[in-house]
């Protein structure tokens, strides 16, 4: 069995670059559904509290050119408020769309790489996904709080994790490109953008040891901002400074047979003290074509947070996953997967932006 496994990383001293041009038409933000107007609120709306959209993965693998054309769409606003949009090409909608399928049925003939542990299935026991609107339970400790606190904060990887102003956590994966949840940036209850997005590398209660830096764009996807999907609550948030050239960043990538592996979650929970770093761990339990499930305890705060997985005999991590969902008829807690769509994504705005 072949399989995909892709990834970008950076530590200072060593670099992997992609450059990809994108055109984008940007018009002042405007009110309504999918509008950019702001939201000036100091804490986000956390998943339970949202008008949710979840749709069955086998309806979400059949969906036509057209449907993917709009969710794939991308999106994003400025501190001064200008919306930009950016249409997928039909090429890029039907490489995204082929690959989903082999995503879904976990059959990866296109690389040479050999598996480095057991095959994971795409749906397993107990695994149950619900039509309409979704409800969850808030970020959850699952039993007998594991989570350990974080005191050294300025240590490798941990200060490339941030406190976004907002009360989400962040993960820098390039000189000024943080990965988010889309539920960090913007609220589909009333859709609007978040406006109190600065990011704090690295912080550990009152001290921010990098400062506090200012965003310079937004970015997430109409299947977020539009459609209220589940499958794409995901964002970039983009800083003026390149802060990432200090901290460095940390490695993202897809894998089409991704195993049961052990993740680490690192961020900044509402139940402990304010600004207080705190990391989770724990074996991945269900691997979807667009989720990941684990029984990591989280809790309000962490939305956002990088999962992601530490390969000690190649001394890399890599994010797999963006921490976004409290515990939901799994009884497990959530993250959206980064397949191949989110990964193209991510590449293309860090390479634009």
């Amino acid at each position: 069995m072949k399989r995909n496994l892709l990834f970008v990383c950076f530590v200072p001293g060593l670099a992997l670059m992609a450059t990809v041009w994108l055109t984008a038409c940007e018009t002042p933000a405007k009110g309504g559904p999918g509008g950019g107007i702001f939201d000036d609120s100091e804490t986000y709306v956390p998943p339970e509290k949202l008008p949710i959209v979840d749709v069955y993965e086998r309806l979400a693998a059949a969906e036509t050119a057209a449907d993917r054309t709009t969710l794939l769409e991308v999106v994003s606003i400025t501190p001064e408020g200008q919306v930009s949009t950016v249409p997928i090409s039909p090429a890029e909608v039907q490489m995204l769309m082929e690959a989903v399928p082999k995503e879904a049925a976990q059959d990866d003939p296109d690389t040479g790489s050999e598996p480095i542990g057991p095959r994971a299935e795409a749906t397993e026991p107990g695994a149950r996904e619900l039509g309409g609107t979704e409800s969850f339970d808030p970020e959850t400790v699952i039993g007998t709080d594991t989570r350990t606190r974080v005191n050294n904060t300025t240590s490798y990887p941990f200060r490339t994790v941030g406190r976004i102003d907002i009360g989400c956590t962040g993960t820098l994966i390039g000189p000024r490109h943080v990965l988010t949840a889309g539920h960090c940036v913007y609220n589909i209850q009333t859709d609007k953008w978040y406006s109190q997005l600065r990011v704090s590398p690295g912080q550990n209660g009152s001290t921010l040891p990098y400062g506090r830096i200012d965003w310079a764009r937004a970015i997430s996807v109409k299947g977020w901002t539009a459609s209220h999907r589940r499958d794409y609550d995901y964002a970039m948030i983009v800083l003026k400074q390149n802060i990432g050239n200090t901290v460095g960043w940390m490695g993202y990538g897809y894998d089409n047979n991704l195993p049961m592996y052990n993740v680490n979650i690192n961020g900044y929970p509402g139940d402990k003290p304010s600004g207080t770093m705190w990391h989770s761990f724990c074996k991945l339990s269900i691997i979807q074509t667009y989720r990941l499930y684990y029984p990591c305890d989280t809790y309000g705060g962490m939305s956002g947070s990088a999962v992601y997985v530490y390969l000690a005999n190649q001394n890399k991590r890599i994010i797999y996953g963006i921490h976004a969902y409290g515990v939901d008829p799994t009884g497990l807690n959530g993250a959206t997967r980064i397949n191949k769509a989110v990964f193209e994504n991510l590449k293309k705005w860090k390479a634009t932006y």
